[in-house]
């Protein structure tokens, strides 16, 4: 019931997405999981320090074009599909692990992450913040063995929601370690302690886990585009001024 002709509209920045995600060969979008391929906003895609809009489309029509050839060529290309009994136990003992009565719940836990991620890694971002950020998810990842969960006539949504929230864990400190090894301005990433863009920080930060399951955190140098794209990007600079870009 808002008229924007007479009335003032409040605007407020959102993420709806993020300038990551998982590594995945370019021509086949095969992950390091034998079997396991990936395509869309869930890669580290076209994005790069800054996503332009329509990036999405080609996402989903180029790139999930490779992976499903990919995938169907890996399928024909097999006579077995072998699955191991010990890893199906395992994941099964995982997921019956979350089961049980508990003093939390999840769906409040999952906002206090959302809440933990907007004050120190929205629009600009510091140290401190960052740092603080990440005293916060530790906090509540601790709660994470005493959510409760529990079967229902309707299924298990409160498991679902478990399991949401400790893959959001990963991905919001992926994100605070990133935004805190990141000491410049680059993109989207704005950095109040480190205004300027540093050249020496023309690298990706590339995640996994290591022995003890904690992330850690490597640099990948960014390969430089061919000349013919140089070339296209160093003629297509634009006067920034008084537009509203994306």
């Amino acid at each position: 019931m808002l008229d924007i002709s007479r009335q003032r509209m409040e605007v407020a920045p959102t993420a709806h997405y993020s300038m990551g995600g998982v590594v995945v060969d370019p021509e086949t979008h095969a992950t390091d999981v034998e079997g396991l391929f990936a395509a869309g906003e869930v890669t580290t895609g076209l994005h790069g320090a800054n996503r332009l809009g329509g990036n999405s489309l080609a996402e989903i029509l180029v790139f999930g074009k490779r992976a499903g050839e990919a995938a169907a060529d890996l399928s024909r290309r097999r006579d077995v599909s072998l699955r191991s009994r010990k890893v199906v136990a395992a994941a099964s003992r995982e997921l019956d692990e979350f089961i049980h009565e508990g003093t939390e719940f999840a769906r409040p836990l999952q906002r206090a992450v959302r809440d933990a991620m907007w004050e120190p890694c929205g629009v600009v971002r510091d140290a401190i913040g960052l740092e603080a950020g990440l005293e916060k998810l530790a906090q509540i990842r601790s709660l994470v063995p005493e959510i409760d969960v529990r079967p229902t006539s309707e299924g298990f949504g409160d498991l679902a929601h478990a399991l949401d929230l400790r893959a959001t864990l990963v991905s919001a400190e992926a994100s605070l370690r990133g935004a805190l090894a990141r000491t410049e301005t680059r993109g989207a990433h704005n950095r109040s302690d480190f205004p300027d863009r540093d050249e020496e920080l023309r690298v990706n930060f590339v995640f996994d886990r290591g022995p003890d399951g904690a992330l850690r955190l490597e640099p990948s140098p960014v390969p430089s585009g061919g000349d013919d794209v140089l070339a296209f990007v160093d003629d297509q600079q634009l006067e920034l001024e008084g537009r509203l870009l994306e």
